[in-house]
């Protein structure tokens, strides 16, 4: 079967790669110059840096990650580099930092230390975090033959109510809730599946990518190209043409058209119904696409360092103005932000020394709508101004971690919600696509299989998000097409 991928993101390489595996001649077209979206580094004066994929999990022996890329036949081509610890969480305004280490008893053993009356409360809620992850079945590689699974009330409800109907002392409740910027966790809304899946994943073995991410998006290009099909960048596919509810071809924005068999689309669903050209989608699924509301975005400061200047800290150093605030990272509050900031660090080669930092804020696209109709490279100057501010305040919060931050830097820069819409094709610079809502997970989740019979989906849009997710939806998909737990199957007998 020939199959033509949209786009070149974590999702579409790794649902190309397996189709790939699988022997069919997969195409992937990407617009952009560099493949891996969220994967993708870049080099600034001779320093490269992660667009944001700065942390991961799933890498360690039976992780899904680890067995996934076994499979594929890439795990020795990627540099992993595990850490013991989870994070340092700093409170700016309560004076007090946590250093949470990996692993379920050392995590357990920690906290039950530093809250010890809550000790009971502290290894049932952990507990419960693995329990729920569980409920997803490919998250440990178990196929999951059932449509419409049956899920425990816990999974839907909210995550602040679940750590809440765990644990008693509210200091505690926020800190749990530390690794919210990586899904953009909103009280009463964010599932507690996904608050559990990702405290679970880096519970176990967190880890990042040793000399940059983008090793992954060319491991997984390389399996494609390997089993005969073809991985083209600067390729935009601008028009979809079906007739009688089936893609004809697909053309790009020089004029090329790709035919195939199947199609899968790993660009954001709301870009679809305009690139169609025929009878495809009905106006209330097109009108759904375009309405599911996007989780927030981010602004980011990278700081190169001087040599030999910040001792190198291989997990995320996060940083909040107060404990109670934990919970607001995603509030669109222009005159109070940032209320925290995620810092990442790069080794130097003997791996003593940061090379820079990359420190991260979640920022709601309002703060830049006013602007939406700019380009990278083309931004007007009260923009330019706007950002220099921002970049100011985040260096000003890092400074009470770093004091010697501005004297230590030999450059600095930033990008905003409009640099992750340009960079990453998502809409409103979402960096964790469509928001997931307890009150109406139906809403945000779309299925694989849409009304034009050839025509698939994928990536971070139609279950989960990032590193933990992506690969699942892309098993999903993949299995759409070579029968559900074929391909689950063959990845749970590879040692």
């Amino acid at each position: 079967m020939e199959i033509i991928v949209i786009g070149a993101g974590l999702g579409g390489l790794f649902c190309g790669a397996l189709l790939a595996k699988e022997g069919h001649k997969v195409t992937v077209l990407e617009k952009n110059p560099h493949i891996g979206g969220g994967l993708q580094t870049f080099v600034r004066n001779g320093e490269s840096y992660e667009t944001g994929m700065h942390v991961a999990g799933g890498f360690h022996e039976q992780g899904s990650l680890y067995r996934i890329c076994r499979y594929l036949g890439i795990w020795d081509r990627l540099e992993i580099a595990q850490s013991d610890l989870m994070s340092s969480v700093i409170y700016l305004a309560e004076g007090r930092t946590y250093r949470i280490p990996a692993g379920k008893e050392a995590f357990v053993g920690y906290l039950s230390d530093v809250f010890p009356e809550e000790s009971g409360n502290i290894r049932n809620y952990t507990e419960a975090l693995f329990r729920l992850s569980e409920e997803e079945k490919l998250f440990y590689m178990k196929s999951n033959p059932e449509t419409y699974p049956v899920h425990s009330d816990e999974f839907m409800m909210p995550a602040d109510e679940f750590i809440a109907k765990y644990i008693d002392n509210p200091e505690l409740r926020s800190l749990l809730a530390f690794v919210n910027p990586l899904y953009a966790g909103v009280p009463g809304h964010s599932p507690a599946f996904l608050h559990a899946m990702i405290s679970v994943m880096f519970i176990d073995h967190p880890c990042r990518f040793a000399g940059g991410s983008s090793q992954l998006a060319d491991a997984l290009s390389w399996v494609i190209t390997r089993n005969g099909g073809a991985v083209l960048t600067r390729t935009n596919v601008t028009r979809i043409l079906v007739e009688e509810r089936t893609v004809k071809c697909v053309i790009d924005s020089e004029g090329r058209e790709y035919k195939a068999d199947t199609y899968i689309s790993d660009i954001h669903p709301c870009l679809l119904p305009d690139m169609i050209e025929g009878k495809a989608f009905t106006p209330g699924y097109c009108e759904r696409l375009r309405t599911i509301p996007d989780t927030v975005s981010a602004f980011k400061v990278y700081v190169r360092l001087k040599p030999g200047r910040v001792p190198f800290v291989e997990h995320p150093v996060s940083i909040l103005d107060s404990m109670p605030n934990t919970w607001n990272l995603s509030v669109h509050d222009p005159e109070g932000w940032p209320h925290g900031v995620s810092c990442f660090m790069a080794p130097s080669a003997d791996g003593r020394w940061a090379t820079h930092i990359s420190a991260l804020s979640l920022m709601s696209w309002k703060e830049v709508s006013r602007w939406a109709g700019t380009r990278t490279g083309h931004r007007t100057p009260d923009y330019l101004e706007w950002k220099k501010v921002r970049t100011e305040r985040v260096l000003d919060m890092v400074s009470k971690v770093f004091p010697d931050i501005r004297e230590d830097m030999v450059e600095c820069f930033a990008a905003s919600p409009l640099t992750f819409r340009d960079w990453l094709g998502s809409r409103n610079g979402s960096i964790y696509g469509y928001f997931k809502d307890s009150g109406n997970l139906v809403m945000s989740q779309l299925p694989i299989r849409t009304k034009v019979t050839n025509l698939l989906l994928t990536g971070q849009n139609v279950n989960m998000h990032g590193i933990g997710g992506v690969p699942m939806t892309a098993i999903e998909t993949a299995e759409t097409l070579t029968g559900i737990g074929v391909i689950v199957n063959k990845i749970r007998k590879v040692r």
